[in-house]
Order: C-alpha cells, then structure tokens, then sequence
C-alpha cells in the first residue's frame, strides 16, 4: 500500500475499500507504526488504536451538516470503531464502502490515539443489505451501541434488524423539529430495551438543581405539596415545543409519581398540562420563547411552587441570559433560611450528549419512568 494512502487514512481521508475487504485494508494501512491496546508492544509507535465498543451510526446524506464534526468528537471522547451506515439516493442492490481513522493527541510527546471509522454508502434497493454487511465488521466482546439520527419509520426493517440485535439505543433526533411517532418507534422498547433519547442527555445538570432544592431530610415533605410548574425554554421554532423542556417535566412527574389527566392543552408557543400529585393537583407549563438564531434549545427558567400552611413557597432557577452558563438560584419559603446564589449549567453540545449516552449506565430508571409522561405531553404522531 502506497505510503501516501497509509498518510491519508491517519488524516481522516476516506480510503475507498472493497466491502469484502474492509478488515485486510485495515490491517494494511494501520501498517507497523500502529499498536493495537492489548496487542503487542512496540517500542514507539506512532499511534494507538483503542476500541471500547462497537458504535454503528445510521445517517442520510441529509443529516451531514447536523452531524459535522460530531463524530469525531464523540470518538474522540470515547476511542471505539464507529461503522457509519450512509444513505444515498443511489439506484442497484450495491454497497460502497471507505475507511479512515479518526486521531488525537491526548498529550504532548505521547503517540497519537485513534479509532477506525468504516462508511458503508447504500441506496433504498441496497438497504437490507446492510446488517450482513456489519455483522463482520463488529469487534467480538465489545458492546454494540447503535447511534440512529433520523426518523426510524422511513427505514423500519433497518431499524428493527440492528436495534434487535445492539447492546444500547441512542437516538438522536432534531430537538425541535422530531415527529412524536418517530419517537414512538424509537424508543420502543420491543425494539430494545435499552433505548435513550439524546435530548435526554442534555438535563443532567438541571436535574441536579432541582433535586437540590428538596435535599435536605426536612423539606423532602414539599415534593408531596407541588402544586404548578413552569418550565421555560428558548428555541429557534416557537411552534414545536422542545423535547428539552418536555423531558424536565416528564423527569419530574416520573420520580414523583404524578399521573397525567385528560389532555395537554397547546397552542404555539405553550402547552399546558395538569398532573394528580400526592397532595393534589399539579399543574404543568411548558413555555417556548423563539430565538431563530438558537442552535438548539436551551432551559432558561424553571419555577415551582408549593402548597403550604404559612403561605405558598417558590423554587426559581433562571439563566442570566441567553446562551449564559450561569444560573440564578432563588427560594422564597418560611421554612427556608438561603440567599440567592448563582451557579454554573453550562449548556451541553450534541457531541457531549451523545458521548454521555455511551459513558452512561445502560439501566436508568429515571429515564424509563419518565418516558410515557414525555410521549403523552408531545402527543400522538
């Protein structure tokens, strides 16, 4: 193989490559510079290949500017072999195939870290060819972890052929802009049981700062006493409502058991939805305030109060501003002595929420319990 070739591939430039052929390629243009973790040793390798799993990404040519650079960060974070299932308009029952390594240099002096990246390019008539086309490819004893980043009903055998078979679902849809049935499908649990949706993955730090309200072993009484919430998100579409904004409420209703009644109201830019709490009656607000320039949808204030006998209590978390980390903390309750305090809740990219989907446990309870709250405030799709 052409010292050149071998230079391309370590760049990050497609080699194309035989299907047929992919694993013998591999091995040629790694070439002896490479050390496999877990193989033998070499006294100074240019790079190290390391594969903690198995990441099978299925994309259209549509998705390319979404996903941009998002791979390789996500390899970046977690080294694995990424096998990316890409579909093309392109007529015939063939499957076209190219490979690169996606590197980095986790410290100065230190050889480079990489992971392979196979592409496998297929048209409509093509598709079901592809799951015997990964099968080969997939590293033995290594989880296999299937990222889908569009509507799973436009290629459903697909989806069900690898979602049967994988390890860990990450779903990655647009936020907003998904159809309620494609989540539907998506996390289908006959699908696989282990399935998440990657908005999800974008709440961890909210999540924290409202269980922090209720920490401490003598206010965890007023979680049975919320009465409303109100959760506000900015977003480039004010007419779709974010899943962002819709997992913090469902989080909320799963952990505490609240049981949804009637229909959600909506109109653009709010829905409103009401819960049977413990204590009563909860009342839900979902508030969408449109930036078209947003990237992506962001929390910018969560409110809830509670019943009390000494007076109605509140709990604020608002952002400073728009695309600001920062996070203003407020209390307004007789059985509270605090300050206003500010915080850090850095937004988290798509990258980071994807990576967090494979670094996370695969069983989340949290996740399960809240999602019938989710489907049921997007609504039938």
């Amino acid at each position: 193989m052409p010292e050149s070739t071998s230079d391309a591939f370590l760049s990050g430039h497609g080699v194309p490559v035989n299907p047929r052929d992919i694993e013998t390629e591999l091995t040629r243009l790694w070439g002896p510079a490479a050390q496999h973790v877990g193989g033998p040793d070499l006294e100074s390798p240019h790079v190290t290949r390391i594969v903690l799993a198995n990441l099978v990404v299925v994309s259209r040519e549509a998705d390319l500017p979404r996903l941009e650079g998002v791979l390789d960060e996500v390899t970046t974070r977690f080294p694995c072999r990424a096998i990316v299932l890409r579909r093309t308009d392109e007529p015939g029952r063939t499957v076209s195939a190219e490979v690169s390594a996606l590197c980095h240099l986790p410290a100065p002096g230190m050889p480079q870290v990489c992971s392979e990246r196979i592409e496998l390019r297929a048209g409509p008539e093509a598709e079901d060819l592809l799951p015997g086309a990964v099968r080969p490819l997939l590293e033995a004893d290594l989880p296999f972890v299937l990222w889908w980043t569009y509507d799973p009903r436009e290629a459903e055998n697909l989806f069900r052929d690898l979602g049967d078979e994988c390890t860990r679902l990450i779903l990655d849809l647009p936020d907003p802009g998904a159809d309620p049935g494609a989540l539907r499908l998506g996390l289908d649990t006959s699908v696989t049981a282990h399935g998440r949706d990657s908005a999800w993955f974008g709440l961890p730090r909210w999540r924290e700062l409202v269980a922090q309200f209720f920490d401490p072993p003598c206010h965890t009484d007023a979680l049975a006493r919320i009465d409303s919430v109100t959760i506000t998100a900015l977003s480039p579409d004010a007419h779709t409502l974010p899943r962002l904004s819709a997992w913090l409420a469902a989080w909320l209703a799963g952990q505490l058991g609240w049981q949804p009644q009637g229909e959600p109201e909506r109109t653009p830019g709010c829905l409103r939805a009401r819960f049977r709490g413990p204590g009563g009656d909860v009342a839900v607000t979902l508030l969408t305030q449109a930036d078209p320039s947003a990237g992506a949808p962001q929390i910018l204030e969560t409110t809830l109060t509670t019943r009390a006998a000494e007076g109605a209590e509140t709990f604020r978390l608002v952002r400073s501003a728009p695309g600001s980390s920062e996070v203003q903390i407020h209390i307004d309750s007789h059985s509270y002595c605090t300050l206003p305090r500010l915080v850090l809740a850095p937004e988290l990219d798509a990258a980071r929420r994807v990576a967090g989907g494979l670094e996370s446990s695969r069983v989340d309870p949290p996740f399960q319990h809240a999602l019938p709250h989710l489907l049921w405030l997007l609504g039938p799709g």
